[in-house]
């Protein structure tokens, strides 16, 4: 018994879960443990499970029986798709955030015009996580708005702010002196009311996402990110009409999918080069120099960065580069721009798949050329990068590739050009996404091994799936 005294609660009440109801009886009847017979670690409502009548009437009835024999809640979730009253169901959750000492709470209202938080939610001293989804609605941010134990942050699916003026994203944030995670799933920016700020001295980590469908904006947007202190940041979005401000002196990983707009409009193609974009991504791009870790989560984000290569600064700390390629055909042609103001990078992988033309899809040699010349097997590299120059002064020394084809004719070609002029690689990982045959795999093995090499330190490991 003294030996379970000086265990943490959270601990104890796990333990006392695997007894037998007469062996934990005899446990919570002393002094030390009657208190934890009344902290619920995990109260849930979700209306997609099976329950009598209708969900409020439900939910206050077990509220209410709850609340009565019940001290102290660690987490908290409520979750409708029918939607509830709020007249009704705010009490409740005014009592479980100001006298019950939750600390995680998670949110999902559906609503005819939304529903609206109790303004307790702003005040609670203890909540440390804090999710709100589906179609709450937050227009108001009390002035004595104060999360002080606050560290993660989500919206989720949908959440709206409204109130352009106060702005009640900013706000929001600024009740939260030591948040350290924030996550909006979602972000539709184009109906939000607000001042296109995100704002917070102690965010470290962001995470900013949105379904990448069909895009027409009513109105000019321009958004600030004022996050001194952030070290991760994985953004996807349509790029705005501009950043305002970009403050990334502590970013240290990036994950970036990027998409340009022509007249605020975006309809699943890419832009073409006499287009006019009203996206300017110029202040994001410089903003990202401290970077460490980069991936570029599609061809989208390549295209934004070569319309925008003049914005690439040098990436002095920049050493692993991700590439994730799920369009064969569309050309690389950012990658040189971006290579020659990487002096350092080490590591470069290539998800997905090379880009490579086909050898039906090449240009036809030009038969008026010298005979050694017409002998030549079609070049099978797009020409945006035939010259590969930027690779003769590339410093990477570890290359990883998919062959996502399964070793074509143009995606060993793409590889060759890399072996020949990378000059400090040591390492050639390649591997196949799909099962290929036996006499593929000998041919594959064969070339990789016989392509000539600018590093004669550089290793080659070969996967089949």
């Amino acid at each position: 018994m003294d030996r379970i005294s000086g265990l943490p609660d959270e601990l104890i009440m796990l333990i006392l879960s695997f007894l037998d109801a007469k062996d934990a009886a005899s446990l919570v009847t002393s002094r030390r443990f009657r208190n934890l017979y009344t902290i619920i670690p995990d109260l849930e409502f979700d209306d997609t499970s099976k329950f009598q009548g209708n969900f409020t009437d439900f939910m206050s009835e077990a509220l209410a029986a709850r609340l009565k024999t019940t001290t102290r809640i660690r987490r908290f979730s409520l979750k409708s798709k029918r939607g509830l009253d709020p007249d009704r169901i705010n009490p409740w959750l005014r009592d479980v955030l100001n006298h019950r000492g939750v600390m995680d709470l998670e949110m999902g209202i559906y609503g005819d015009n939304g529903y609206t938080l109790p303004l307790e939610i702003f005040t609670c001293k203890t909540l440390k996580n804090l999710k709100l989804g589906r179609e709450i609605v937050i227009s108001l941010v009390p002035e004595n708005a104060l999360l002080p134990s606050l560290e993660t942050l989500v919206f989720d699916d949908c959440v709206r702010f409204c109130n352009p003026v106060d702005c009640a994203f900013k706000a929001f944030l600024s009740a939260c002196p030591v948040l350290k995670e924030l996550t909006v799933d979602g972000m539709c920016w184009e109906t939000w009311e607000w001042s296109g700020i995100v704002s917070s001295q102690s965010l470290q980590r962001l995470t900013i996402g949105r379904e990448l469908v069909d895009f027409e904006g009513p109105k000019p947007q321009y958004i600030t990110f004022d996050t001194p202190s952030l070290a991760y940041l994985e953004y996807g979005d349509f790029v705005p009409d501009g950043y305002t401000t970009v403050s990334f002196g502590s970013l240290v990983e990036a994950k970036l999918n990027l998409l340009v707009m022509v007249n605020r409009q975006w309809h699943g193609r890419f832009a073409n080069d006499g287009d006019v974009l009203s996206s300017n991504a110029t202040n994001l791009i410089q903003g990202i120099r401290n970077v460490q870790i980069l991936k570029l989560s599609s061809p989208y984000t390549f295209e934004t960065l070569y319309f925008f290569r003049d914005a690439i600064p040098v990436l002095e700390k920049l050493h692993h580069l991700t590439m994730i390629n799920d369009d064969m055909g569309f050309c690389w042609r950012f990658l040189p721009f971006l290579l020659n103001k990487a002096p350092n990078l080490k590591t470069l992988v290539i998800e997905g798949g090379v880009h490579c033309l086909e050898p039906e899809d090449a240009e036809e040699p030009d038969f008026a050329e010298e005979a050694d010349n017409v002998e030549e097997e079609p070049d099978c590299v797009c020409e945006c990068l035939s010259g590969y120059t930027c690779l003769l002064t590339c410093s990477v020394e570890v290359l990883e590739i998919t062959l996502w084809f399964g070793g074509t004719t143009g995606e060993l070609q793409q590889v060759k050009h890399f072996l020949g002029k990378l000059p400090r690689l040591e390492l050639l990982k390649v591997r196949t996404w799909r099962r290929i045959s036996d006499s593929d795999k000998l041919r594959i093995h064969m070339d990789l091994h016989m392509f000539p090499r600018a590093s004669s330190n550089c290793r080659v490991q070969l996967s089949f799936v």
